[in-house]
């Protein structure tokens, strides 16, 4: 069988770049509304909706912030529930008799379950709310143990100090997270 000699038409370079600018105008590829330019603007985003991950700018250092203080909050958890009396002599400063870890085991317990949690609210940092109610609970977390530290008299210098830096960090960075500070 012989070819008839019947050509395909093609297109025009110019009729293929309308066609392309049309199709990204439809899908709103490249466009932004709004000052900011973080919400984008297209016939498809505006049926399926926007996906929030995108759309939010993280403040500097944040995820390695996260991560430092719940890995802190981790091997504190782990370390009063294996070895709860150098647990306690190195978060409170003073030793443990050896009848009396039951309290300090149930402290690390928690302190493990709390890091599960913020360890699943840093993997999926796409959530807005939960990141900033992840750093509202680091902030209330440190300053609690100061206070029942300093009121009980077993929280030492170094201790108050780096709570104290603990919570203004987490909520210097709760504000950048809110746009509370420009």
């Amino acid at each position: 069988m012989q070819d008839t000699g019947a050509t395909v038409p093609r297109k025009k370079s110019s009729n293929e770049l309308q066609s392309r600018f049309k199709t990204r105008k439809l899908l709103g590829v490249g466009e932004l509304v709004g000052d900011s330019g973080n919400i984008y603007r297209s016939k498809i985003s505006q049926l399926l909706g926007t996906n929030e991950s995108l759309c939010i700018r993280l403040p500097r250092g944040l995820l390695l912030w996260s991560t430092t203080v719940t890995a802190y909050l981790f091997l504190s958890g782990l370390m009063h529930l294996l070895i709860p009396s150098i647990g306690r002599y190195i978060e409170f400063d003073y030793s443990l008799p050896p009848d009396d870890t039951f309290h300090i085991r149930m402290y690390g317990t928690a302190l493990l379950a709390f890091t599960l949690i913020f360890w699943k609210i840093i993997i999926f940092n796409d959530i807005h709310p939960e990141l900033s109610n992840l750093l509202i609970a680091y902030a209330t977390l440190f300053l609690m143990q100061l206070l029942v530290g300093v009121y009980h008299g077993r929280c030492c210098f170094f201790h108050a100090i780096f709570r104290l830096f603990a919570v203004i960090g987490n909520l210097i960075y709760w504000l950048l997270l809110d746009n509370r500070i420009p």
